[in-house]
């Protein structure tokens, strides 16, 4: 009686041993490798983000919010239209890449470009549309409330901050500045944000065309079109 209680647990431990070793097999397998982008200057999350809700107006005049960033592929920037030479440069360099994805095979869908304004008071949808639209007649501009943009940019771990003629920082993002030649100092990444709506990479300047549609197809390869 003895012997057979024994070949029992035996037995079951020698089948226990065995579903272990299949199971740890499975999540190797299934497990994605991590990938390695090794580009200076690009950060690929090691989980992708959930932007925070929000709800903007694009320069249409159309609600622009989680939903618009699904079902393709995103590159967004943070600025504003008053900005004197980072975001020109960007937009500038942004419009090269987009003529690469017009040159590129049928499989080669573009994504989409978003260029979200971190001042409401003076970037109207109106004047977003001809900012925007001298870069890129495909590019969005959106603007919205200054409280539905500060949620929005801090939910994302970004920053920007207002800043008077004198070199003087304003912390108050919420208010229109007393002046009206105030600067934006602002995050001037790239993000990348993939068909699930999710932010998955970051790209710090300089930007260039050629660099950056590498590393958007190694990302599109990764998560998925």
């Amino acid at each position: 009686m003895v012997l057979s209680f024994s070949k029992r647990w035996v037995g079951a431990g020698f089948f226990g041993a065995i579903g272990v070793v299949v199971v740890v097999v499975a999540i190797l397998v299934i497990r994605k490798p991590t990938l390695d982008m090794n580009v200076p200057g690009v950060r690929c999350l090691s989980s992708p983000v959930r932007i925070p809700p929000f709800s903007l107006t694009d320069q249409r005049g159309q609600t622009f919010n989680n939903d618009s960033l699904t079902g393709n592929w995103t590159l967004a920037v943070i600025g504003y239209t008053y900005c004197p030479d980072v975001c020109p440069m960007t937009l500038r360099e942004i419009s090269v890449l987009f003529k690469q994805f017009d040159r590129s095979p049928g499989d080669v869908k573009a994504p989409g470009f978003v260029f979200f304004s971190v001042d409401p008071f003076r970037d109207t949808p109106e004047e977003l549309g001809e900012y925007i639209g001298y870069f890129h007649k495909d590019f969005l501009g959106v603007t919205g409330k200054p409280e539905n943009i500060n949620t929005l940019v801090t939910g994302l771990g970004l920053f920007y901050i207002y800043e008077d003629p004198q070199g003087v920082f304003i912390r108050d993002v919420l208010h229109k500045p007393a002046m009206d030649n105030y600067a934006v100092v602002h995050y001037s990444g790239l993000l990348f944000v993939s068909p699930r709506g999710d932010l998955v990479a970051t790209m710090q300047p300089p930007l260039e065309a050629d660099t950056v549609f590498a590393v958007f197809q190694k990302l599109r390869a990764y998560y998925g079109k």
